[in-house]
């Protein structure tokens, strides 16, 4: 009897000779932002005991996704002037940079970047847009949606390799590529190393679920980063290994796009005319964000 996807990703995770993690700090600083009233001071702390996530908050602070008026130059400053909750979003997007530290191959980084990146905030754009899920919880989960995938290009580069050309080859989605060369995908890894990560139990399904073929029977919120990650692979923002296909971006609003539209209706995105004048300018805000982190 064939497994299944998931046991599959179980039996790839056990023979990781090193299991991928996320910083011990940032994972201490995660559990004290869902506190109630969480200790900014001890936050800090935290953070600053750690020297590679203190200066990765920093220059996400700094990056354009911010825009603020003035420098930030310091972890506590930055809690003060941003609060809890975006501290909570920056945190778990230096783990994001953290995991990709390692160059993947056969993925152009920058890419895999501004896909993650792009989804994050499209996401948190629909949520606003159509109020089914909270903003900030859809752009983490849009930030970590496509995690398993940078970790099996680290851990599988080969057989990864070869998921990519049967996909460039075939037209097919990589979902897709990595089940008929793996036996399983990105989805069901990455789902289980947010378990073992602790993640909250709704970016574990969001993880799991967001290539789900049936996807309208599944939570607001996979929902939401569903259409955000099509969304950004339409205007090419998304990892690839080819740089010809970063170089026609410039049609940002795809065919593909309007497929989607119905589906943004029925989500309760009514004003699409307001999304793809603020899709426009999500795309450029991401493309510079990565230009400053990744240089």
């Amino acid at each position: 009897m064939p497994q299944t996807p998931l046991a599959v990703a179980e039996a790839i995770i056990s023979t990781f000779q090193t299991l991928p993690t996320i910083p011990v700090a940032a994972a201490r600083a995660i559990q004290i932002l869902n506190e109630p009233e969480p200790d900014l001071s001890e936050v800090a702390d935290i953070i600053l005991a750690d020297q590679v996530i203190a200066a990765r908050v920093i220059r996400i602070i700094n990056s354009p996704l911010y825009r603020l008026l003035h420098e930030i130059e310091s972890v506590k400053q930055a809690l003060v002037y941003l609060g809890p909750q975006k501290i909570f979003e920056i945190i778990l997007t230096s783990c994001f940079l953290e995991l990709t530290d390692n160059r993947q191959q056969g993925l152009r980084l920058q890419s895999c970047w501004e896909h993650s990146f792009g989804v994050g905030l499209v996401a948190r754009s629909l949520a606003e847009l159509s109020g089914v899920a909270r903003p900030e919880v859809a752009y983490v989960a849009g930030i970590l949606h496509d995690i398993g995938e940078v970790i099996l290009s680290q851990q599988r580069p080969e057989q990864f390799r070869q998921a990519l050309v049967l996909a460039g080859e075939q037209e097919l989605d990589l979902f897709d590529a990595e089940t008929q060369v793996f036996g399983t995908s990105h989805s069901e890894l990455g789902a289980l190393l947010a378990q073992q990560w602790h993640f909250p139990d709704q970016l574990v399904q969001v993880i799991l679920h967001h290539h789900d073929k049936e996807i309208e029977q599944q939570p607001s919120l996979i929902q939401v980063v569903y259409l955000a990650d099509h969304i950004c692979v339409d205007v090419r923002l998304k990892c690839d290994m080819d740089q010809s296909l970063r170089e026609d971006a410039a049609g940002v609003y795809g065919a593909n796009l309007h497929e989607l539209e119905h589906q943004l209706q029925r989500l309760g995105v009514k004003n699409l005319a307001a999304f793809r004048q603020a899709l426009s300018q999500m795309i450029e805000k991401v493309k510079e964000t990565v230009q400053s982190i990744y240089a």
